[in-house]
């Protein structure tokens, strides 16, 4: 081999080595060094919900970055809504909206990449309470007492809310203030320290528990010249009862009543001895009339009382003793009879032996609950039960049956003290009685109570006061036929405080005793036989109420075509739609309509079926009118709800049939008859204008005020949004008022 061949050679080894160690860098590189791993399995972990009353937003993370989907829905595995994520990422939140408030919702969670999908256990929240941001609506403000170094101020809220006065000598900035942090519907204040003779500039203002603001506009007094009315005796006069035979005074109440010459508060002390024993206080606000209502008292037996007041200075005085006699009991009434309600031994020889010509009054049936109840000695709050559902009227706490001559008890009613432990708190009442109605018309009553209420006329509940709560009222006017007609009354106190009922009818109705185990026929039996004094109307046995038929009969069933309980009053519903991208639900009624539901509450209200509920299309849906005037079964007076896209729904009541009429698509027929939820879900209108007409103006206590400007209106931080149009015939029914400055 000569030398150049030599040479080749190694030149070649050379590069063979090369791409050896090439091939093995490349190699170390791109291949593995060690066994293949399997991929690590997609896990959902740290699922978190924060929640209010109409939204939830829910978050979570994987292991690796993937996509994510909420499923929700209101029953356990039954998730009728969903909302999916457009991002690949380990840390996922979304927020649901929409949703009911105080409603338990349950959820899972699916996430998934290129290769693997995993679906959480289910989860569940519960919504909060209803977040309230509408502020208090202030009232009847009034300089109710002024003296020379004192001005009392005096207004009301529609719920409980601050007392604050912001005053001064001049009408802004006010460089004085005082205040009273309590929530309360009646404010009452007094400011003290004034200079005599002067002009102040003054408002007031509350906030309610969710720290909305009612500010009033500024408002002026004048303190007297001198302090000569500070310096004035306090004085009480003109005391009742004066007599024996004062018209006040009944088997089982009395009212006391007396006059201040100075504004003032005052209590009644009382017991059937000298010694006394029981204190009554008068009701807010301060004022120079007093009555008070002592009840649960005994026929026949003498009581012993005196009065004590204070001025709005802090002085003191009361009065020397009085006595006062119960009057007796009747011949046909026998009270504390033991054993169970309706055993026929309750009015004389026979139970239902009531003439309509001497008997008057509400038979009661009185029961007195334990302490130890489950559903007494409860916080504040509402009550889903209604009247004979609770078990508060069973025969295990009966107590005793009276016929009261009137149920105006005011405040401290508290009938029975068996020395039980509670007593004598935590009670419950049944008032029963017959209506004698004597034509066709419109007939009005009030009912206040402290704690729960139900009014039944004919069995049909007009008025609904549930829960446990300080004293609440209600006006109610209800049509009724000439005739007789059934009344029934539930009454339960239920915390320690005061008790307080009173139910003030219409005048021009009489009430007879109607006992727990008779109805209607039997007493009108009684008196059609010749033994009782009284006589049935020439129209028959009984009446007619809300246009429902009260005679008894035979009736008979059928397969109901609708989704909710036909038989409670309100216009039918035929079917129960929502679109899947919301969780709302409209009901299409048999007007051809479409209603709101507007809470989970009022949906089982009309006791409607979950599961009939359909998902249609929008534009399916939205081929149903709206369904915006609308009024309960119970109460005649007819509402326009303002429905808008993206603003504030509001209503507004239509005062009388010549405003009705005055709009050309107004149609009676067109008038639904919905829950009283469902109205009072939409605030009331308060700001209102006329077509063309560029002045806006505020209602207020049934008046229309004019605001000049845009500078006047934003300074009450009223909305824009929320001003409604009306015709000419309807803002004219609101009476021209002040100003607004």
């Amino acid at each position: 081999m000569n030398l150049k061949n030599h040479n080749n050679l190694l030149i070649l080894a050379k590069k063979l080595v090369i791409i050896q160690l090439l091939i093995a860098v490349f190699a170390s590189i791109l291949l593995p060094s060690g066994p293949v791993l399997a991929q690590e399995p997609l896990t959902i972990s740290n699922i978190e919900v924060v929640q209010n009353d109409k939204t939830a937003t829910i978050s979570w993370r994987t292991n690796r970055a993937a996509y994510g989907k909420i499923q929700w829905g209101i029953t356990t595995n039954n998730y009728k809504w969903s909302l999916q994520s457009g991002k690949k990422d380990v840390v996922q939140s979304m927020t649901i909206t929409g949703l009911f408030s105080e409603t338990n919702y349950y959820f899972r969670i699916t996430a998934w990449d290129d290769t693997t999908e995993v679906t959480s256990f289910e989860q569940t929240f519960q919504t909060k309470k209803l977040s309230d941001n509408k502020a208090p609506t202030i009232s009847n403000v009034t300089v109710a007492y002024l003296t020379g170094r004192t001005a009392t101020i005096q207004w009301e809220t529609d719920e409980p809310a601050t007392t604050e006065v912001e005053y001064g000598l001049t009408s802004g900035p006010y460089n004085q203030n005082k205040g009273d942090g309590a929530l309360k519907r009646i404010h009452d204040i007094t400011l003290t320290g004034l200079l005599d003779g002067s002009h102040y500039h003054f408002r007031v203002k509350s906030k309610d528990k969710d720290n909305n603001v009612t500010t009033w506009y500024d408002m002026t007094f004048q303190t007297k010249l001198t302090e000569k009315t500070d310096k004035d005796a306090l004085i009480i006069y003109d005391i009742k009862p004066a007599a024996e035979n004062d018209v006040s005074i009944t088997q089982t109440t009395a009212v006391i009543s007396w006059r201040t010459n100075k504004l003032a508060e005052g209590w009644v002390r009382y017991g059937t001895t000298s010694n006394l024993g029981t204190t009554v206080s008068t009701n807010p606000p301060r004022d120079f009339t007093h009555t008070i209502t002592l009840a649960g008292l005994t026929a026949g037996r003498t009581y012993y009382f005196e009065i004590q007041v204070r001025d709005v200075l802090g002085k003191e005085i009361k009065t020397e003793k009085y006595t006062f006699t119960t009057k007796s009991t009747p011949q046909y009434q026998t009270t504390n009879q033991p054993g169970t309600i309706g055993s026929g031994s309750v009015l004389g020889a026979t139970a239902c032996n009531i003439d309509f010509k001497t008997d008057l009054g509400f038979f009661g049936a009185y029961y007195n609950l334990p302490e130890g109840h489950p559903d007494v000695g409860l916080p504040l709050g509402g009550w889903s039960k209604v009247g004979r559902e609770n078990d508060w009227y069973s025969s295990q706490y009966f107590s005793m049956n009276r016929v009261d001559g009137n149920l105006v008890f005011g405040t401290n009613f508290f009938p029975l003290n068996e020395g039980k432990p509670g007593d004598p708190n935590y009670f419950a009442v049944n008032w029963r009685a017959i209506i004698s109605v004597p034509q066709d018309g419109y007939y009005n009553y009030e009912i206040s109570s402290d704690d729960d209420s139900w009014l039944f006329i004919d069995d049909e509940l007009t008025s609904n006061l549930n829960g446990i709560h300080p004293a609440k009222p209600e006006t109610r006017q209800v049509y009724l036929t000439a005739g007789y007609h059934k009344l029934e009354i539930f009454y339960a106190d239920r915390a320690k405080r005061n008790a307080w009922f009173e139910f003030k009818p219409d005048n021009r109705l009489k009430f007879h005793p109607l006992p727990t185990s008779c109805e209607i026929e039997d007493v009108l039996d009684y008196n059609n036989s010749g033994v009782g004094g009284g006589a049935t109307t020439s129209t028959g046995s009984t009446g007619q109420v809300l246009g429902v038929k009260t005679t008894s009969g035979a009736t008979t069933t059928s397969v109901s075509p609708y989704v909710c309980n036909p038989n409670l009053g309100y216009t039918k519903f035929k079917a129960l739609y929502k679109t899947a991208d919301s969780p709302d639900i409209w009901a299409i009624l048999e007007t051809g309509q479409k209603h709101y539901i507007t809470s989970p509450e009022a949906f089982n209200k009309y006791q409607c079926d979950w599961s009939k509920v359909k998902t249609v299309s929008k534009s399916y849906l939205n081929s149903f009118p709206n369904a915006n005037l609308v009024r309960t079964p119970q109460d005649p007076t007819v509402y326009h709800l303002f429905q808008r896209a993206d603003v504030k729904w509001l209503k507004i009541n239509i005062p009388s049939p010549t405003v009705f009429v005055s709009y050309p698509n107004n149609y009676w027929g067109n008038v639904a008859r919905i829950d009283i939820l469902d109205i009072q879900s939409y605030p009331d209108v308060k700001l209102i204008s006329v077509k063309n007409d560029p002045k806006v103006y505020l209602i207020e206590n049934g008046k229309r005020r004019w605001i000049p400007t845009a500078a006047v209106f934003e300074k009450y931080n009223y909305e824009w949004a929320e001003v409604v149009e009306l015709n000419q015939i309807h803002l004219d029914y609101y009476e021209e008022g002040a100003t607004l400055n």
